[in-house]
């Protein structure tokens, strides 16, 4: 169980580690971050929000002249948009709300973690050299498969009587196996990250060396070392940016460790059991919507639903109570709260779909994911981080963010609507879609018109011009998209404008 609930904290190393002092590095004694930049009805943008949302923001704004004053203009339109949103009471729906409660959970867990966890780390110059090092080293590596015992014997037995390891390799390779299915070039440093099994017996071999059998979780391998090479250094910008690399990947190495440590702490007295029946109910309703018709029907897994309603004296035409999916020593787990957790981050997540089995394991990870989360935003409520200053700053930026897309939502399903008529699936399809957007802009330029004759706007030129950014009228700035894909949810580092605006200019 320690792998499903290792909760992988490379929060942005840099960012973690300077997060707050980003800002004082390009304006030391210039400008106070409180400084307000402009007011939008009732909503201040301060030299903070500002920053941080032009440095992670899109790109198309740091290549034109006006730079910042471009990117407060769209700033501005999207805040007009969410003052609307917070007249609609946009938050009374639950999916909107539901979004924000996440990133709050998300802010107050990774400040728990920036507490709790990495201000324990200590890392030295020999772990750092010692990564550098994997970084450089080349291996190449053949493989001998068998999904079973017997298959993996005859291979061996075949090797004990002289026969010639690449022959056998080679015997493999057919119309659906391919060499790199069975083969691979990969840095010592990647392999341990990406298998650390598979490294721990290819770092015991010397060049031409074979393994002994090796058994997984999908069957049976006979590894050959092929060679190995060092490559060289050749500058030092890139043994610096090599250092840097090796740097945070200690940092992560050791934060993963700690922070298992610290999610068993959390996990040991709650005693935790995913009821049967329950998540049988819910494999069954996933499946109707992720998995294709033959393979819900294969499976059987509309049975496996009447059987696990039976077997809790429901049946289809019941009003489902809450039924606990997961339950402990101290807090249960409902299917209904899977669900919701499960919609604020189904773009990210992937199931295994080769088989029941394997469908069902992706799941009860993904379940377990989720009391992880639930008991990670406990913990960080019960010792105060939601109240955090940081944490409330950038909750604020992100609630009128997510108001403004919602609202941009409902605009774009407005149009969808008035156009329902049109048919995607014909040659027109990208002149409709172009139709679409043009359609959209108008709504959100009339729109935004209208909002601005109905909240007052203010911008204070001065304090504008003295916040210092990294980039302005560079022709050569590139698109820089941070995900933050560890931590609760997935999210940008900063919320910022969208990319859509640049189809404005």
């Amino acid at each position: 169980m320690k792998n499903i609930f290792t909760i992988s904290l490379l929060f942005f190393i840099t960012l973690v580690c300077k997060g707050q002092s980003l800002f004082d590095d390009l304006n030391t004694d210039n400008i106070n971050e409180e400084e307000i930049i402009a007011e939008v009805g009732n909503i201040k943008i301060t030299a903070e929000e500002f920053f941080y949302g032009y440095e992670f923001g899109p790109a198309f704004v740091k290549r034109i002249p006006d730079s910042k004053e471009t990117y407060l203009k769209y700033l501005i339109n999207e805040k007009l948009m969410a003052l609307e949103g917070y007249e609609q009471e946009i938050f009374n729906n639950s999916e909107t709300s539901g979004v924000l409660d996440e990133f709050k959970s998300d802010l107050a867990t990774e400040e728990m973690f920036k507490d709790e966890i990495l201000s324990k780390v200590r890392i030295s110059e020999s772990e750092i050299d010692t990564v550098l090092n994997s970084k450089l080293i080349e291996l190449e590596i053949k493989w001998l498969y068998s999904s079973d015992q017997s298959g993996i014997g005859n291979y061996l037995n075949s090797l004990k009587s002289g026969a010639n390891f690449d022959s056998l390799f080679l015997s493999q390779i057919n119309d659906s196996v391919y060499l790199d299915m069975r083969m691979m070039n990969v840095t010592a440093f990647d392999l341990l990250k990406k298998n650390r099994l598979l490294y721990k017996i290819v770092d015991t071999l010397k060049a031409g060396d074979v393994s002994a059998p090796i058994h997984t979780d999908d069957g049976w391998y006979i590894v050959k070392l092929n060679n190995i090479s060092k490559n060289m250094i050749t500058s030092e910008t890139e043994h610096t940016k090599l250092k840097l690399e090796s740097e945070q990947a200690v940092k992560k190495y050791k934060m993963d460790l700690l922070s298992d440590l610290y999610v068993d702490s959390l996990m040991r007295n709650e005693k935790l059991v995913i009821k049967r029946d329950a998540f049988n109910i819910l494999r069954s309703y996933l499946g109707k919507f992720i998995l294709p018709d033959d393979k819900y029907d294969g499976w059987d897994l509309e049975n496996k639903l009447e059987t696990a309603l039976n077997n809790l004296g429901l049946s289809r035409e019941d009003e489902y109570p809450g039924i606990d999916l997961v339950t402990g020593a101290n807090s249960n787990y409902k299917i209904e709260e899977f669900i919701v957790w499960f919609r604020n981050r189904e773009n990210y997540l992937k199931f295994n779909k080769v088989d029941l089995i394997n469908f069902s394991r992706s799941l009860e990870n993904y379940v377990w994911r989720m009391v992880r989360d639930r008991l990670l935003t406990s913990a960080a409520g019960v010792k105060g981080y939601f109240e955090n200053e940081w944490v409330v700053r950038q909750s604020n930026w992100w609630k009128e963010k997510i108001a403004y897309s919602a609202m941009k939502n409902k605009l774009t399903e407005s149009v969808i609507l008035e156009n329902k008529e049109i048919n995607f699936s014909g040659e027109n399809n990208e002149t409709q879609k172009e139709k679409l957007s043009a359609e959209l802009t108008e709504k959100i330029f009339r729109k935004i018109t209208e909002l601005k004759k109905k909240f007052p706007v203010n911008i204070n030129e001065k304090i504008l011009n003295q916040v210092n950014v990294s980039q302005i009228n560079d022709k050569k700035a590139i698109e820089f998209y941070a995900v933050k894909n560890s931590g609760l949810i997935p999210r940008p580092a900063f919320p910022s404008i969208d990319h859509d605006w640049g189809n404005w200019q």
